[in-house]
């Protein structure tokens, strides 16, 4: 899970709300572009780039995305939209090339190694402070699941009580990112011992003192396959709640490759479309791809994760982004002191309308 909800109840007990509707046409106009090898939902090769229109008959540009980590249902949408030829009827071939730890996606898009990548909007906004152009194009969530997990024998009711209630010892969060300092600003750490997230669950299974951070819908399902009930909280209900799994592109790249940039994100949105109607075969897909849940868990975690990618209505529509959403991030991250000043946040980011 790539670590860094409208707010949803604080303790999360694995139920989901239906997804809205949302209608995609499939036309676009394309151009060639290239990226490097990666996953075998679609191919691209080294090559430059021009804008061409696309349609029947005309060229499709091949470009990858690279995600920041294991193909999983959070990268769901992208893989049915490459699986399904949703981006080609949109004059684009996707090549999906998963990520792992420690994988700097916004530095391949910034030094032009990759056009798209998956991306947090903390890393976009430090990124753009340090002379990186990155552009925003399609937020996957519009509610962050990012969440603390506790064992549900722990006792423990909200968040809060995680950080001053003393029935739990140690959290395991990943430190140094900006929802832990956030978190240690409202509550303090005193009463905890904050140790490094390992990456796994070992620890946490064994240890029902101990709380870990997680994603709403994924940790938690693992959990309970090992036997495990938990109760989860949400840091956005908490009052961090960025936009995340951002896919990025650089400004360069945009001004070059507006039409094949506009395609590329109408693809994708026809993909989330499709794979919030019925994730079955993607999750089928995905298990063949190297995702390491099993199929039944990830159908879970895809019916669970359909409100935060839905999100309220102030969504317009899929993978839509706001002004005051960044603006109102900025600022929290320059009191968390995360940067020395809020950017404009009007060139950070792209909202592509359907036709």
């Amino acid at each position: 899970m790539s670590h860094a909800i409208a707010c949803l109840p604080a303790t999360l007990a694995i139920a989901c709300a239906a997804a809205l509707a949302f209608s995609v046409s499939a036309c676009g106009k394309g151009a060639d572009k290239s990226a490097g090898s990666a996953d075998k939902a679609g191919s691209a090769d080294k090559a430059g780039s021009a804008d061409k229109p696309a349609g029947a008959g005309a060229a499709t540009a091949a470009v990858t995305l690279q995600l920041n980590w294991t193909p999983e249902p959070e990268f769901g949408g992208f893989y049915t939209a490459a699986k399904d030829r949703l981006y080609e009827r949109e004059g684009v071939n996707v090549a999906i090339k998963a990520g792992g730890a420690g994988v700097q996606t916004w530095k391949m898009v910034a030094t032009g190694d990759v056009p798209f990548a998956v991306a947090e909007a903390g890393e976009i906004l430090r990124a753009r402070l340090k002379d990186a152009d990155l552009v925003a194009l399609y937020a996957v969530y519009q509610t962050s699941p990012q969440a603390l997990m506790v064992h549900k024998a722990s006792g423990v009711t909200s968040l809060g009580d995680i950080f001053t209630s003393g029935k739990i010892k140690r959290v395991a969060m990943e430190s140094g990112l900006p929802y832990v300092k956030f978190l240690e600003k409202k509550y303090g750490f005193g009463k905890v011992e904050v140790v490094q997230h390992g990456g796994n669950l070992s620890l946490f299974l064994s240890d029902p003192t101990m709380a870990q951070q997680c994603f709403a819908f994924s940790e938690p399902l693992s959990a309970k396959e090992k036997g495990v009930e938990v109760n989860v909280f949400s840091t956005a209900e908490a009052g961090f709640n960025p936009y995340l799994a951002v896919v990025i592109t650089s400004k360069k790249y945009l001004d070059a490759n507006r039409a094949v940039v506009e395609s590329f994100v109408r693809g994708t949105r026809a993909g989330w479309k499709a794979y919030l109607d019925d994730a079955r075969p993607t999750n089928a897909y995905l298990k063949a791809q190297g995702a390491t849940m099993t199929v039944e868990a990830m159908n879970q975690y895809a019916d669970l994760q359909k409100p935060y990618v839905v999100g309220d209505d102030k969504v317009r529509y899929l993978g839509y982004m706001s002004e005051d959403r960044w603006k109102a991030f900025a600022e929290q991250l320059k009191d968390l002191g995360e940067i020395d000043q809020v950017p404009d946040v009007t060139k950070a980011f792209l909202n592509v309308e359907s036709k």
